[in-house]
């Protein structure tokens, strides 16, 4: 006689693939569905792979980030899933297609989880399916995220569940989603066990942050330069003063100066710069924005200020970067 587990209905996962999706964030996902149903001893989690594809075309590749494609099916084939699950990767913001919008947006009306994976956040976002949740999407995408969606509510944790909408940062990110997922079926014993499988000791959920500011690599090492970088990547629209930044910690510009040096190589102002310049490096990939606008934003005076200053770190004016797919 089958237990009340075994007869409880499977969760039906689809997986839509943006164009040069994250293969890694994909397959950690489902390989903790596919660990799931192992571990419980029967089928629990079921998925497959969709995509918008050319009318005439059924079944198709969709080529990830790293060159390798994946045969999916189209979008409108095989629509009885529970789960939907947007897997973007480095290009996602790119992607424009009123079909995948429209379909997203049928979905939610028949009350379906929507969430995204990585970049997928683009395309979520771009459906209207974020405008009253949480939302959270790779910290390297942060800056140009938040000036397509300005209301939003965007978070930097590494995940987040909202309701009937999920997101994650992406790369192994996504197996703490799916460990989630796996709670709700199982129990939290099951759920160790999966995760003792991939060596991954600690189940992280929506209080984890992700370490997106080169300040982390000094926490618990030196809290002065801590606090000294988050104090720079929290003011790079209006850049603070050097001297401004030492007052604040309490310690000369000498000695601040003599810290950075040992530890980075380099004066604060030039890594304040670096900074700046990374951050206006991405918007210039990711954004609508203007390079004027994505100077000021930098804390730039004008756009031949950033130029000047791009070009000498990475070789290229910022619109030789922004050519750049």
């Amino acid at each position: 006689m089958q237990s009340e587990k075994e007869t409880q209905p499977t969760s039906r996962f689809c997986f839509f693939l943006v164009p040069g999706f994250s293969l890694v964030a994909l397959s950690c996902a489902i390989d903790v569905l596919r660990a799931a149903n192992v571990e419980i001893g029967h089928e629990v989690f079921s998925w497959y792979l969709a995509g918008s594809l050319p009318l005439d075309n059924e079944r198709s590749e969709i080529i990830s980030s790293s060159g390798l494609g994946l045969t999916v099916s189209d979008l409108a084939q095989n629509a009885d899933c529970d789960v939907i699950s947007v897997c973007g990767g480095e290009k996602s913001h790119l992607f424009n297609c009123e079909r995948t919008d429209n379909w997203l947006r049928q979905q939610a009306r028949l009350g379906k989880t929507i969430g995204s994976i990585s970049d997928g956040a683009y395309v979520v976002a771009a459906a209207g399916l974020f405008d009253d949740c949480r939302s959270t999407i790779h910290w390297k995408c942060q800056f140009a995220y938040r000036e397509r969606h300005p209301k939003a509510d965007i978070r930097t944790s590494i995940l987040e569940i909202d309701g009937t909408r999920f997101s994650c940062a992406g790369g192994t990110a996504s197996l703490d989603l799916m460990l989630h997922f796996v709670m709700q079926k199982t129990d939290r014993e099951t759920v160790g066990k999966i995760a003792d499988n991939y060596f991954h000791d600690v189940v992280r959920g929506q209080d984890q942050a992700q370490q997106m500011t080169s300040a982390y690599r000094f926490a618990g090492r030196d809290q002065v330069m801590t606090d000294a970088l988050l104090l720079m990547e929290s003011n790079l629209e209006v850049p603070l003063q050097i001297a401004t930044i030492s007052h604040q910690l309490n310690i000369s510009p000498r000695q601040l100066d003599r810290l950075f040096t040992k530890h980075l190589g380099t004066t604060p102002s030039a890594h304040y710069r670096e900074i700046r310049l990374i951050r206006a490096s991405g918007l210039l990939k990711q954004s609508q924005l203007s390079i004027s606008e994505i100077a000021v934003g930098c804390g730039f005076q004008s756009s031949s200020h950033l130029g000047r200053h791009f070009k000498k770190m990475y070789g290229r004016t910022p619109m030789q970067q922004r050519r750049i797919v």
